[in-house]
C-alpha cells in the first residue's frame, strides 16, 4: 500500500525520526570537493558538514548549485565568525547568469525527487510525495540567476542564518511547503523579494534582515503564517501582504490568518529595481506594510517609520490597480479581490507620508490608509494605534472600526 507522506501521524514522524538519527551520518566538504556529489550519497537523516571556502557550481545537466531530494538532510555551513568572507561557505555559479539564458537559476532547490519545472509531472505527484525533513545553515548563496534558497513540495523545514544576495529574482522561497521556520537569515539585492513565502501553511518568519529589493518580505496565497521581529529596510515596499492575482498564483479557499507583529519597518524607499515587464514594477517607492486585496490578517505592535508614501496601506485589489496594466477588466481576479476584516493595532507609526512619489495617488500619502473605492471591502479595525496625532487617509472619512 502506497502511504500519502503528507498525512503522518505525530507519533509515527518521531518514530521515524528517532530510527534515522539513529543511523545518521555526517559527511565533510572541504574546498575543492563537491557538495552535491556528498548530498547525492547521503541517506535519509544524514548531515552535510561544509567548511568555510568558496564552492563553485556548474552542472550542464541541472539548472541548481544544489538539488536537495532525500528526507531529513541537515545542511551545515561551519561558519567562522570574525574573517569576513574568508570564513564563510560561500556557494555561486562558476559562469554569472545571462538574464535569460543561465545555466544554474537556483542556489539550494530542495524538492522530492521528480518535481523540478522541467520534471512535468504535475503537482498532484510532487503533493503526493513531499520531501519530509530539510534544514540549511550557515550558507552564503548569491549570483544565481533566480533564487537563493527554494523549497517546493517540503514539510518540515528549517532555514536558519544564511545570507542570500545578488539575485535576479527571490533571497529566500519557501512555495508550496508547510511547518517551516526561517530565522536569523540575511537576504538582500534581489530583482523581485528578498523574501517571498507563497502558497505554503504554517510558516514562522523571525529575525530575519531584509533590504534592497522590490519588496522585503511577500505573503501570498497561504495559510497561518507569523512574520515577527524582523527588520525590513532600505526597500521599495517593506512587507507586502498580496492577493493571489500579483503571481497568478492559484487561490486557496483557506488563505489568511498572516500575523505581522513586532517587526521594524523603516526607510522603504528604495527605486524599485523590479524588470518593467514585471508585476512589481509597478509598486510606487515608499510604503512600509502594505495589505493588497487581502482578508483576516492582523498587523500589530510594529514600528513604521520614516517611510516616504504610505506608513501601513490597506486597499482592495482592484482600486489599487486602477487602469493600469494589472487593473481588473483586462485581468479580472481570481479570487475575492476585498481586503475585509483586517485588524491594525497598537502599531507605532511615525513619519511617513511626508515625501510621496509624484503619481496619481501620491493624495494617499500618511502613517495609515484606507482605501477602497471599487470592492466595498468591510469588517476592518484599526485601533490603538500611536502616537496621537498620526496622519492618516480613509476612503470612508475616518479610518474604519466596524471590525473592532
Amino acid at each position: 500500500m502506497k502511504i500519502n507522506k503528507h498525512y503522518f501521524t505525530p507519533l509515527v514522524a518521531v518514530a521515524l525520526f528517532a530510527t534515522a538519527a539513529a543511523n545518521a551520518a555526517v559527511h565533510r566538504v572541504f574546498p575543492g570537493e563537491s557538495i552535491q556529489a556528498a548530498i547525492d550519497k547521503a541517506s535519509p537523516g544524514d548531515t552535510i558538514m561544509v567548511e568555510p571556502g568558496i564552492y563553485n557550481t556548474e552542472d550542464p545537466n541541472s539548472r541548481f548549485g544544489l538539488r536537495i531530494k532525500t528526507d531529513n538532510l541537515r545542511l551545515i555551513g561551519k561558519v567562522k565568525k570574525g574573517r569576513g568572507d574568508a570564513g564563510k561557505v560561500i556557494l555561486t555559479p562558476k559562469t554569472p547568469p545571462v538574464t535569460g539564458g543561465g545555466v544554474q537559476q537556483t542556489g539550494v532547490y530542495a524538492a522530492p525527487d521528480g518535481c523540478t519545472p522541467e520534471d512535468g509531472v504535475g503537482d498532484e505527484f510532487c503533493e503526493n510525495n513531499r520531501l519530509q525533513g530539510f534544514y540549511i545553515r550557515g550558507f552564503t548563496v548569491h549570483g544565481y540567476e533566480w533564487n537563493g534558497i527554494q523549497t517546493r513540495f517540503v514539510n518540515d523545514f528549517k532555514i536558519i542564518r544564511n545570507e542570500t544576495h545578488t539575485l535576479e529574482r527571490n533571497g529566500i522561497y519557501p512555495t508550496i511547503s508547510a511547518n517551516g521556520l526561517v530565522q536569523n537569515n540575511v537576504s538582500y539585492g534581489t530583482l523581485d523579494t528578498a523574501m517571498w513565502v507563497a502558497a505554503s501553511e504554517n510558516v514562522r518568519v523571525i529575525g530575519n534582515d531584509l533590504s534592497l529589493a522590490p519588496i522585503g518580505l511577500e505573503v501570498n496565497v497561504s495559510v497561518d503564517i507569523e512574520v515577527l521581529q524582523n527588520d525590513v529596510y532600505d526597500n521599495t515596499v517593506g512587507i507586502a501582504l498580496f492577493h493571489p492575482n500579483s503571481a497568478g498564483n492559484a487561490p486557496r479557499p483557506d488563505m489568511g490568518n498572516w500575523v505581522v507583529r513586532q517587526n521594524n519597518v523603516y526607510d522603504n524607499n528604495l527605486p524599485n529595481p523590479a524588470p518593467p515587464e514585471s508585476f512589481q514594477a509597478s509598486l510606487p517607492p515608499g510604503i512600509g506594510i502594505l495589505l493588497l486585496g487581502v482578508s483576516d490578517n492582523v498587523v500589530e505592535k510594529n514600528t513604521v517609520e520614516d517611510n516616504d508614501f504610505v506608513g501601513i496601506g490597506v486597499l482592495g485589489w482592484c482600486t489599487a490597480q486602477g487602469t493600469g496594466p494589472n487593473n481588473c477588466i483586462d485581468r479580472p481576479p481570481i479570487t475575492n479581490p476585498q481586503a475585509n476584516d483586517n485588524l491594525i493595532s497598537q502599531n507605532k507609526v511615525r513619519r511617513n507620508g511626508g515625501n510621496p512619489p509624484p503619481i496619481e495617488t501620491s493624495f494617499l500619502a500618511a502613517d495609515l490608509t484606507y482605501f477602497d473605492v471599487v470592492e466595498g471591502s468591510s469588517g476592518n479595525c484599526f485601533k490603538k494605534n500611536k502616537p496621537k496625532g498620526y496622519t492618516y487617509v480613509s476612503s470612508e472619512g475616518e479610518l474604519p472600526t466596524d471590525g473592532c
